[in-house]
This record gives C-alpha cells, sequence and structure tokens, in this order.
C-alpha cells in the first residue's frame, strides 16, 4: 500500500438521544410483559369509556338544549269529546294573540300518525286499540321575548279556561329539566371516571412495580457503572405514558363503535330516543381531553412506582 495512501475510517455512530432510549426500552419491555401491559391499557380504557359515556349523554342533552331555547313551544292539548266549535273558539283566540299567534293545528289522526313514527315497535300495540287515543292540540311557537311579556301568562291563563281544553305544556319546562339532568350526568360522570381512573393508575403503578422487580438486576448493574437515576428510571416513566395514552385512544375508539352500533340499531325503532342520544359525537376537544386524561393517569401511576422504588434504595 502506498504510504500516501490515506485510509478512510469509518466515523463512530452517533449515540442513540435520551428520548430515543427512553421509548426503544419502554416498548421492548411491554413487549417482554404483555398480558400485564393489557390489563394497564384496559384499566385505562374501561375507566375512561365510562367516563366518555356520561360526556356523550350529557353532549347530546345540551344540543338539545340548545336546540331548543332559540324558540320555545306551547302545546295545547284539547278534551277528546272537544266539539269542532271549542276548537274553532281556541283557534280564534290564538290569531288574537300577539304571543300565540304562530301555531300549528294537529288533529287526532296526525297526532297518531306522528306516534308511531317517533315509537315504530309500538305499531301493533297502536293498531290493537278501538279508538284513536290522542287529542287534536295546538302547537305555539313561541319566542323568549314573548315569554317575559306582561299579556303571556294573561293568555296562558285565559286559555287554561277555555270550553275544550284540557291540558297546557309548556317547553320551556322541559329545558330546565335537562339542564338539571345534563349536571346530574356530568357530576356522575366525572365521579365515576374519576375513581376507575385513580384505580387504573395503581394498576399501572402495580404493573411498572413488577416490571422494576423484573430489571432489578440489570437496574443494579446500570447503577454501578455509573448510570444516572434518569437514565434508571426514564424507559419507566415512558412505559406508563405509552400505556395511558393507548389506553386513552382505545376509550374513545370503543366510545365511536358502540355509538354508531347504538344509533343505526335504535333510529329506526325509537326516533324520539335518537333524536335525544344519537345527534352527534363528540367534538374534538373532548376526545382530545379523554386521550389526555388516560396519558395522565398512566403517567402518574409510573411516577408512583419510580418514587416508591427511590425511596426503597435511599437515593434522592
Amino acid at each position: 500500500m502506498n504510504r500516501d495512501t490515506v485510509v478512510a475510517r469509518k466515523e463512530p455512530a452517533q449515540p442513540p438521544s435520551a428520548f430515543h432510549y427512553f421509548l426503544r426500552e419502554a416498548l421492548r419491555r411491554m413487549w417482554i410483559s404483555k398480558r400485564t401491559s393489557f390489563v394497564a391499557v384496559a384499566m385505562i380504557a374501561i375507566s375512561l369509556l365510562i367516563l366518555g359515556a356520561f360526556l356523550l349523554l350529557s353532549e347530546n342533552l345540551q344540543r338539545a338544549i340548545t336546540r331548543w331555547q332559540g324558540t320555545s313551544r306551547v302545546n295545547i292539548y284539547m278534551e277528546p269529546e272537544a266539539t269542532a266549535a271549542q276548537i274553532e273558539g281556541v283557534r280564534s283566540y290564538l290569531g288574537s294573540s300577539p304571543s300565540l299567534a304562530h301555531y300549528t293545528f294537529i288533529t287526532r289522526a296526525a297526532a297518531l300518525q306522528r306516534f308511531k313514527s317517533y315509537f315504530t315497535n309500538l305499531d301493533e300495540v297502536v293498531g290493537q286499540l278501538d279508538e284513536n287515543p290522542f287529542p287534536a292540540s295546538f302547537e305555539c311557537q313561541v319566542t323568549p321575548r314573548a315569554i317575559q311579556s306582561a299579556t303571556f301568562e294573561r293568555d296562558i291563563g285565559a286559555i287554561r279556561r277555555t270550553p275544550g281544553v284540557e291540558q297546557v305544556q309548556f317547553d320551556w319546562e322541559w329545558v330546565n329539566r335537562l339542564k338539571r339532568l345534563v349536571n346530574i350526568v356530568n357530576a356522575v360522570g366525572f365521579i365515576a371516571g374519576g375513581i376507575l381512573a385513580i384505580a387504573a393508575a395503581f394498576t399501572i403503578a402495580n404493573v411498572i412495580r413488577l416490571t422494576m422487580l423484573l430489571y432489578r438486576e440489570e437496574i443494579e448493574i446500570m447503577r454501578l457503572v455509573g448510570a444516572t437515576e434518569q437514565i434508571i428510571r426514564g424507559p419507566f416513566l415512558i412505559e406508563g405514558l405509552i400505556q395511558g395514552t393507548i389506553g386513552g385512544a382505545a376509550a374513545v375508539g370503543l366510545l365511536y363503535l358502540f355509538f354508531e352500533l347504538s344509533r343505526r340499531l335504535l333510529a329506526p325503532s325509537n326516533a324520539m330516543l335518537w333524536s335525544f342520544l344519537f345527534v352527534g359525537f363528540l367534538p374534538w376537544p373532548k376526545i382530545a381531553g379523554l386521550v389526555a386524561g388516560g396519558t395522565a393517569a398512566g403517567y402518574f401511576g409510573s411516577w408512583l412506582s419510580v418514587r416508591e422504588q427511590r425511596n426503597e434504595s435511599g437515593r434522592p
């Protein structure tokens, strides 16, 4: 070989970054301990699935409230034996009232047909009835400004006293009840989901604790060769974080699957239930919140195990 020939030397490989090492080790350990990792992920998914179900119910009820708050409705139900003259008397009064002038008259036949469209699974029951049980009614669209007017209560009182009128109902009463129901659903959902999320975090803590016991000799060798505590604990923290994130994503996927199946199965048989509970899925901020909640629970569980192991080792 010529002395002037320069032999090219291969540059040493760039050492991996700390995060790359943490991620690789976390995935490797999760694969080795597949069963225990699955239990941790399943616990996170179940807890967030329950919380997500309450959030989905609350979201659809809130959408119904928003839809009804723009305009409210007064339902005036006539007696089954109300005469044509009595019905015409109510129609005349509504036409003369500024707050109740926008009305629709629903005949007994139309009311029966509407019931059949809402509850198609009860067609056979309705067909066995000897006569139509639904009364004729007036549906009046009322704005919030009209409700606040001084003449509104007087008009409602006068209609109640009109011969042939059996009952007067207000939609905004149902809106107030739905608001209270939404608050209850939110409270129950957060309490149940919070309790289960804490249980899931402790499950992940136990899984990480078992993993650390499995790699106890490896951890001691790393300490003997001078590895820092951050390098030793990092993979375990990332492992819990990954488990929590997978659990949160699985919860959202399962919730969407159950939502679509329920909407397809229930919509043909119960249109009214569909209109309340299956209007739409969760918005993106709440979806991201569920996944982030799983990530936080996983990280918290792994942090508990790492902190406990640090205390037992007597290291700062």
